[in-house]
């Protein structure tokens, strides 16, 4: 081997394993993979193995934050829309924050009603299952709110659930020390 191979090999591989960490530490700061809502059977980020240095909903019960959603009502009207925010109230020593969520029908895991997300802080992934999850962008890590719309189905659907975990992160570049909250709302159709 010349010395100018083993010179430009000396300095590429480096460079490809500095290329491969930051991918590497940044892989979900554009959303998870689909399916880590925590209900229905799915894990949550920390149960999945992830973000489990800390146990899941830690920073709750040391009153740190908790994951919350304002604007659901308590009974819905088939097909309107509803304007929700979403918080992960967890902002003391964080940096970075994000969310997945899915709204079911409780009896069949079928999804209920449609997902609309009204700014760049969040976007539709749908998964192997066929369920879309409303999860936030890049974009929108660096603020703890995300507001979007849910259209309560159209027809009779039966009681549905909204099953959402959320991610308070310190910003270290890895999983560990972040805090993973996770909650489920179950809202049912108005009775006439």
């Amino acid at each position: 081997m010349s010395s100018r191979f083993v010179l430009l090999l000396s300095l590429f591989l480096p460079v490809c394993w500095l290329i491969f960490l930051a991918a590497s530490l940044r892989a979900y700061s554009g959303g998870p993979d689909a399916g880590v809502t925590g209900g229905f059977g799915e894990p949550t980020c920390n149960q999945s193995g992830c973000h489990n240095s800390l146990e899941l909903n830690a920073g709750k019960a040391s009153g740190l934050g908790d994951v919350v959603m304002t604007g659901l009502p308590t009974q819905y009207e088939p097909g309107k829309t509803y304007s929700i925010k979403l918080a992960v109230t967890h902002t003391q020593d964080r940096k970075y924050w994000g969310f997945q969520l899915a709204t079911r029908v409780k009896e069949t895991g079928a999804q209920a009603g449609e997902l609309k997300p009204i700014d760049g802080g969040t976007q539709i992934i749908v998964g192997k299952n066929g369920i879309p999850y409303l999860e936030h962008t890049l974009d929108g890590i660096a603020t703890n709110t995300f507001n979007f719309s849910w259209v309560a189905p159209s027809g009779p659907g039966g009681d549905v659930v909204i099953n959402v975990a959320g991610n308070a992160a310190d910003g270290g570049g890895s999983p560990d020390d972040d805090y993973i909250y996770a909650t489920s709302v179950t809202v049912s159709p108005a009775t006439k």
